[in-house]
């Protein structure tokens, strides 16, 4: 009986023939549908639901356990051996079949590695016939894929896991490695590789950064303590600056307005320092800009603002001198550019432009007008002029009650702070210095029409002019009914336009002015068409015998590129049933431009005679501004 191969015996060490191809290690089972998975070698649970263990056995259908060596019990409890036959009659087990080395290959599994004392687990064989010689098929067991296979010739074996590879022991596995041969050890993943790289390249970066942080602080010079103002009239000496200022600031105490410089406005009165403040923020705006920022203004680097009276009481002169240092001389044409178009726009309740001037041979840019600030009763006239010398603007608004200080005079106190900036600033210097009359600066939404801050409040409460949109005119349009042969809606020109302004406060009497602006064959024909108006208006009695119209004013002034404004205004008073209507009427060409405007007092709301003559050349003015 120990010479007999038992029927159900496989051998535990698989034989591979030399010439045959090794076996590729198979993918691992995948679940059943009902949730349970096959052992290794493809055994599923049996009907009872039982399960085998890792090693592949299980309890058979009447519950009777199996060791792990794959032995089990009878039904009396004697142990059966793993060829399922059972003690003979004597209790002795049949001796186990050897095998020797020369029968079978190298083993095709690898040992499980296990602590001392503990029985290595048993395979479980199916029964294979003993007629048929072993094949690929029959020989090979099922089993699970490594992580990496490893290429195989015809003289080796694969050694693979014998324990299904679940994830506490397939890291066990992984650390268990026991390749001798450095070169085919697993390769890194490609998320630990990414992962090296990037902590590589951080560290390069860091350590980078620390070492130019550490040539920066050494190379840079040691900053002096910042000193307190004293009286406002501190200067920044010996590299210290001021609270709020930058380190490399342009500006100090001594670049401001000084009180020697002031004299030059008023030689009558004697000028003093009021207050000297570092920031923008915490000094009086000048006229038209108002309290806010301007929108799209560069930051400045350093802002100074000072206040200068004169002697003569709550009536006398004060000049306001703001000055800005940009960290280049492009954010300062931006600055200057908007400040300008502020300026010249000046959208500010209370606040109108009485006349504009011509600045020049003040640093690289200047610009003046006269603003008109009513208050009630009450008016003050600011002589403002800005100008700008490399990085370097400076704005000097000098206010006195009803009647401007001479643009002449303020050019000159800007030119003589100018002297002390431009160096610095890396700007012109003075040129042969001139004032001259012409338009403000550039303003309005709409260039080439009248801007908001053109036209002063014509009602008891000071408040905004706001315009309409720009469309042409229309047929129905009468005007004063003095110049009834001209339709505007049709008369001969390469364009025409219109615009209305109302004022807000008046309410439902609507009261406003029109402008209508035109652009003739040339010159002559819009001399001609201004000469017809004219006409019309002067023999407006003899046609209508209830028009009076007053002695037309001739009105002048000059545009940009020094273009002649020429024309006429006029008041109109036409009787009726209902009363006597009032118009006030102004015509004036620049080049082949013209501008006709008109506006309909009602009550209170009206223009004065200087004011409307002032409007009327006003529109020649910044139609000359476009082309």
């Amino acid at each position: 009986m120990v010479d007999q191969e038992s029927a159900t015996y496989r051998p535990r060490r698989a034989y591979i023939e030399p010439d045959a191809e090794p076996a590729r290690p198979e993918r691992p089972a995948q679940p059943a549908r009902n949730g349970t998975a096959p052992d290794r070698n493809g055994i599923g649970p049996d009907r009872n639901g039982t399960e085998p263990d890792r090693n592949g056995t299980g309890p058979d259908r009447n519950g009777t356990a199996l060791y792990r060596n794959g032995s089990a019990l009878d039904r009396s409890g004697s142990a059966l051996d793993r060829n399922g036959t059972g003690p003979d009659r004597n209790g002795t087990a049949p001796a186990r079949r050897s095998v020797t080395d020369q029968e079978f290959p190298p083993p095709l599994y690898r040992e499980d590695r296990r602590p001392a004392g503990l029985p290595g687990p048993a395979s479980r064989a199916l029964p294979s016939p003993q007629s048929d010689p072993p094949t690929e098929e029959t020989m090979a067991p099922i089993a699970f894929a490594p992580r990496r296979p490893h290429p195989v010739d015809d003289e080796t074996t694969t050694i693979l896991p014998r324990s299904r590879p679940t994830k506490h022991r397939t890291q066990a596995l992984d650390a268990i490695d026991d390749y001798d041969d450095d070169d085919e050890r697993l390769p890194l993943s490609r998320r630990v590789k990414v992962a090296l790289f990037i902590g590589a390249v951080a560290a390069v970066v860091v350590i980078g950064l620390v070492v130019g942080y550490g040539v920066l602080v050494g190379k840079q010079p040691q900053s002096q303590p910042s000193l307190p103002p004293s009286g406002g009239t501190g200067g920044f000496g010996g590299g210290s600056q001021q609270p709020g200022q930058t380190g490399t600031g342009l500006l100090s105490d001594a670049s401001m307005l000084s009180p020697s410089q002031a004299k030059v406005l008023d030689r009558s009165r004697t000028w003093r320092v009021a207050t000297t403040k570092h920031s923008g923020s915490e000094g009086t705006p000048a006229a038209c800009f108002g309290t806010e920022p301007v929108e799209g203004q560069a930051t400045p680097q350093q802002e100074i603002v000072r206040v200068l009276k004169s002697s003569g009481g709550n009536n006398a002169p004060v000049a306001l001198h703001a000055a800005t240092a940009y960290g280049s001389p492009e954010n300062a044409i931006q600055a200057y550019t908007i400040a300008s178009k502020t300026l010249g726009t000046c959208a500010v309740a209370g606040f109108y432009i009485e006349s504009g001037h011509l600045v020049g041979g003040i640093g690289d840019q200047a610009a003046g007008v006269v603003v008109m600030e009513v208050d009630g009763k009450k008016t003050r006239a600011h002589s403002v002029v800005i100008n700008r010398t490399g990085r370097v603007m400076n704005v000097l608004d000098v206010v006195q009650p009803s009647k401007e200080i001479a643009m002449i005079n303020v050019a000159k106190a800007v030119a003589q702070v100018n002297s002390g900036q431009c160096s610095a600033a890396g700007g012109a210097c003075n040129g042969k210095r001139y004032v001259k009359d012409g338009p403000p600066p550039l303003g309005g939404d709409e260039p080439g029409y009248l801007a908001t801050g053109d036209l002063p409040p014509a009602g008891a409460k000071v408040d905004l002019w706001v315009a309409t949109a720009v469309e042409p005119p229309k047929n129905d349009f009468q005007g004063s009914g003095c110049e009834t042969a001209v339709n505007w809606a049709t008369v001969k020109a390469k364009s025409r336009s219109t615009r209305v302004y109302l004022m807000q406060e008046s309410g439902k009497d609507f009261f406003g002015l029109n402008e209508i602006a035109l652009t003739m064959k040339d010159p002559k024909a819009a001399g001609e068409l201004v000469d017809t108006v004219k006409s019309k208006l002067s023999h407006c009695k003899t046609i209508k015998l209830t028009a009076s119209v007053t002695k037309l004013k001739k009105v002048n002034s000059t545009g940009a590129e020094d273009t002649k404004v020429s024309g006429w205004t006029s008041v109109v008073y036409q009787k009726s049933t209902q009363g006597t209507a009032k118009y006030r009427v102004g015509i004036v060409s620049a080049g082949s431009k013209v501008v006709y405007t008109f506006s309909n007092p009602i009550g209170r709301y009206d223009f004065t005679n200087h004011q409307w003559n002032t409007i009327a050349v006003r529109g020649g003015e910044r139609i000359t501004q476009v082309n």
